[in-house]
């Protein structure tokens, strides 16, 4: 009886001969790959000892143990092989299993599994209620939307999005496709490569970004310069930006970048921690970018108000009484009539004035500049005076007014 049965599975034994030893490799645990992100694929548990590389090299095709992705759409589906479906290999229900060809006892492919024997199986070789368990498979889905009859439709074969299995023995999350793999397909022309086409979507119509229960979503610029992870992306991120802007549009509302840019909301991690004794620098070579988040007029004056840097307290503008500090520099106001040297005012009155008017009002310039000529020798000559009086010549009119016949000349 044995010896027909054995017999009528000859056929079958012979394709999977190179499956002898199947239950070599041993069970990975539950460690935790690296290689993909947790937040779309979940760790897994895979109590199993079985190996995918045998098992293509004995011949034996994807589809005769995962048949049910022919009609599966919903990345929630399991489509994992059942007993019914081993067992046209593996003889679990004889009592010589773990003896046979292949190895066919429990144990085989449930590691550490010292119960069940062919009693506890029923016709179709399912586990009773009362049959001791094994330990539990824990496969869960990714959080992401894939139909894989759509890509069987397409003609796309199993191993060019799972290319990796045929070299590994157990199969993990480590086998499912990279996004790169992903966008080889989903380039806009051949697939659509709008990012809402695979990933999960909130309420909003945008990218859900808690997809799960580990935290955040958050690209890691493999494939894309959009390394959110980047300590400096909020720094950095202007060039990503400019390169695919719907990417960001993705995830993000117009709204975050204007209240950002417009300085309604300022991140705490823009700035160094030492950004209070070093931001003197640094506002001077950038003083536009400044104020893209600050006002100049009433942020840098309040602020230095209340650490006492204003004109007659601290730092003093003279050294008087003796060892006091100085806010400027020796030279830095200069005297009537001599040469500006390297620490006079007027060179970074030119650089910067918005840094100078941080601190001092308009009317302390024109209080001396009344009676020293600001105007360089070359403003009598032809058109070097026109730019400045433009419009309803603003700039002139801090020093001259506006009956001035001085500016009639400049206004033709």
């Amino acid at each position: 009886m044995m010896v027909s049965r054995l017999c009528r599975w000859a056929v079958l034994a012979a394709s999977v001969a190179a499956v002898a030893a199947a239950a070599a490799p041993a069970w990975s645990g539950p460690k935790l790959s690296q290689a993909r992100s947790v937040e779309v694929f979940p760790e897994q548990s895979i109590p199993l000892s079985f190996s995918h590389r045998r098992h293509l090299e004995s011949g034996i095709q994807c589809i005769l143990c995962h048949d049910s992705v022919r009609e599966s759409v919903d990345v929630r589906d399991r489509n994992l092989p059942g007993h019914a479906v081993c067992g046209i290999c593996h003889q679990m229900d004889s009592p010589e299993a773990a003896d046979l060809f292949p190895k066919s006892d429990c144990a085989a492919c449930h590691v550490g599994h010292k119960g069940g024997v062919p009693e506890h199986l029923d016709e179709a070789r399912q586990p009773l209620p009362d049959a001791p368990k094994p330990k539990r498979v824990e496969l869960p889905h990714a959080h992401l939307k894939f139909s894989h009859k759509l890509h069987l439709d397409q003609g796309v074969v199993c191993l060019e999005c799972h290319e990796s299995v045929p070299d590994v023995d157990l199969a993990t999350r480590d086998q499912l496709p990279e996004m790169g793999t992903c966008l080889a397909c989903h380039d806009g022309g051949r697939a659509p490569s709008d990012c809402r086409t695979c990933h999960l979507q909130d309420d909003t119509g945008r990218l859900d970004p808690w997809p799960g229960d580990r935290g955040v979503l958050k690209p890691r610029g493999r494939f894309r310069p959009d390394n959110h992870r980047n300590e400096f992306w909020s720094q950095q991120h202007q060039a990503a930006a400019l390169m695919t802007p719907e990417a960001c549009s993705s995830c993000h509302a117009p709204s975050e970048c204007l209240d950002c840019h417009d300085g309604t909301t300022k991140p705490l991690d823009l700035h160094p921690a030492d950004w209070i004794m070093s931001h003197g620098l640094e506002a001077n070579r950038r003083s536009m970018e400044c104020a893209a988040c600050h006002d100049n007029e009433t942020f840098c004056q309040d602020c230095h108000t209340q650490a006492q840097v204003v004109p007659g307290a601290f730092p003093g503008v003279q050294a008087d009484p003796p060892g006091n500090r100085r806010f400027h520099p020796e030279g830095w106001r200069g005297e009537v009539g001599e040469i500006a040297g390297a620490a006079h005012h007027s060179h970074e009155a030119r650089r910067s004035l918005a840094s100078c008017t941080s601190c001092h009002g308009q009317e302390q310039c024109v209080d001396c500049h009344s009676f020293v000529n600001p105007h360089p020798r070359s403003w009598s000559e032809p058109g070097a005076a026109g730019k400045y009086a433009v419009g309803d010549g603003v700039v002139c009119l801090s020093c001259h007014s506006p009956s001035d016949p001085l500016l009639e000349g400049v206004r033709r």
